[in-house]
This record gives C-alpha cells, structure tokens and sequence, in this order.
C-alpha cells in the first residue's frame, strides 16, 4: 500500500487556493501531484506561484494521467456531476465539493455510477470532520441539555458589498445562488444533530432580479415528534456559521460552527453550553484545519481501500431536503417529504 495519495484539483477554484492546497501539502498521506485548468492565464500564474508539479490545460488530460490517483473537484456546482463520473471512469477516486450534484436525481445518478465504476466518493463538507461537532454529539449523549427539541443553524458572508457580477454564485447557469452554496450546510447540521431526515419543509428565498438566483434563503425543516429546525444563509451579512442545539434543558452554541478560520487563520473552537437559569460554561478546543482533517480521513480511506468516512447516499438525503425546500420557496407552499 502507497504511504500517500497523489490528488489532483480540477480547477484553479479560490477555495483550491485558500484551502485544499494548503491542507493537501501538510496532510500526512497525501501531496499535491497536479493541477488542471482551461484558463491558460491562470494556469501559468498557479505555477509561479504555487509550485505545483504538473499542470494540464485540460481536466480530462489530467484525468488520463497514471501518476494521480485522487482528483478534488472544487469547480462551478453545475460540473460537479459531469466531472466526478470522468473521474470515477478514469478510475480516479473523488473529493467533491459540496453539494455533490444540482439535483437529488442527479447526485443519485453520480453515486450509482462510482459505484458501478469501483471508485471511492466523497461530498466535501468539510465542517464535519472538526472535533467540535464530536464534542456536541458526546454532551448531547449526556443528557446536560436534556432532549433535543431545535436546531437553529447559519451561514452568511458578504459578497454583494461590492458586488463580483462575474462570481459563479450569481450565476443560474452554474448552480448558483445562497441555498446550494451556503444553506447546504444548514440543512446537513439540522440533519446530522437530530441524525433522521426531516418530514417537510417550509422554505422562502429572495431572488436578485439582476443576477436570477436567491442571495438569502430562510426555512423550517419540520422532524418527528414535533422537532424543527430553523435554517438560513446569505450572501448579505457575515455570520459566518453558526449554530445552537436547543434542549429541554439547556443550549448549546457554536458561535464558529462551520468557518472557524482558513489556512494560517484557524482559530480555537468555542463551544458554550447554558442551563435553564443562564448560567453558562465554556469549553475551547485547539485550533485545527479541517480541510487537512478532511484530506487526511479521505486519503486514508483511499489508500486502505476502506470505507469513506461519510457515505456517499449523505449527499443525494441533503439534496433531497435542498430540493424541497427551493419547491417550497418557489410555490410559498410547505413540502412534504
């Protein structure tokens, strides 16, 4: 067995730059063996300034190439499906950027065909690979907050001051808009805390009549016995990803959930748990980088030719909820699952 992955990123993606790159090169198994991207300016800036191996002009030449093993796809969310069946054909493990697909039938269609292909998937969410999550999980078990009755989850950052008219989050065409770029991770927190898929959805967006896509989006996912969840996310505010657990008995907060820092800005992780009077206590974790966490549990699963950490059907059960949910905000109508 190779003592470390060879990953190739389709795509000169910011988030490649400020993240998976960095995470890639301080991973324990893995390194980053190449880059791919129809841009030739930006391919030729990429390699001055990153130092990568081996660039290619095209993703499917690097998907042709022996020496890779693993691709990351961090490209628009409309190539996402497109590009992790090439890679799975090519015989290539993938690490996709979230959501996997546009569609739950699409993202359905893309596990079946890794599947049949034999190659390893996983959606990139990387928020969930962060210590704090565990630890929510163990003081939930403990009975401290009592049962869970909501969840409140909310991700927000500010990109419409000033306004990029050419990032691909404002563009219909490639998957844009807030739900399927930052209300994805909403949904999955509110998913994985109550660990069931909701009943129905409630969900309202405000569509950019310059652009035609939602730049907020607000909704209620509705869980057995009478649980909910309050999800919403933005392109208007900064705040940046946070979270609570409402219990009979207390609450617990995330104040950096999903965004505690990127690269050499990684901060500690602040959980703060409350009682039913107020009082509070506050635990702090290290600061550790996720993403390398993340690249670290899929290179391992790869090389050991095991399971992913997450499965893949995960990405088709969230996409099912973000499906309905832009029903609903499309219809004013609750959705039933």
């Amino acid at each position: 067995m190779a003592d470390r992955l060879r990953i190739g990123i389709l795509g000169a993606a910011g988030i490649a730059k400020l993240a998976l790159i960095p995470a890639i090169r301080n991973a324990h198994n893995a390194e980053l063996a190449g880059l791919a991207s129809r841009n030739a300016p930006a391919l030729a800036g990429w390699a001055k300034d990153q130092g990568i191996p081996r660039l290619y002009p095209d993703y499917a030449a690097l998907l042709a190439d022996p020496e890779i093993d693993a691709v990351y796809i961090p490209l628009p969310n409309s190539e996402h499906a497109a590009w992790t069946i090439a890679a799975a054909r090519a015989g290539k493990a993938v690490l996709c950027e979230k959501p996997l697909a546009m569609t739950a039938a699409e993202a359905a269609t893309v596990v079946r065909e890794c599947e049949t292909c034999g190659t390893a998937l996983m959606e990139g969410f990387m928020y969930r690979f962060h210590p704090q999550h565990e630890r929510v999980r163990q003081i939930i078990a403990s009975g401290e907050i009592g049962d869970v009755i909501e969840v409140q989850a909310h991700l927000s950052v500010d990109i419409m001051s000033p306004t990029d008219p050419v990032n691909v989050r404002f563009s219909p065409a490639l998957g844009g808009g807030a739900l399927l770029d930052m209300g994805c991770y909403a949904v999955h927190i509110a998913r994985s805390v109550f660990a069931e898929e909701p009943l129905a959805v409630l969900g309202r967006w405000t569509m950019d009549d310059r652009f035609g896509v939602d730049t907020a989006a607000s909704g209620i996912l509705e869980f057995s016995g009478g649980r909910s969840a309050v999800v919403s996310c933005s392109f208007q505010g900064n705040g940046q990803g946070f979270y609570r657990v409402v219990g009979r008995l207390g609450v617990i907060d995330l104040p950096r959930g999903i965004i505690p820092g990127l690269a050499d800005r990684i901060s500690e992780a602040l959980i703060i748990v409350s009682d039913a009077t107020g009082a509070r206590r506050e635990e702090l974790l290290p600061p550790v980088d996720q993403y390398q966490l993340m690249v670290e549990a899929f290179a391992d699963a790869v090389l050991r030719n095991g399971p992913m950490p997450y499965v893949a059907a995960d990405a088709v059960a969230n996409m099912v909820v973000l499906d309905a949910f832009a029903q609903s905000a499309q219809s004013g109508m609750r959705v039933a699952l």
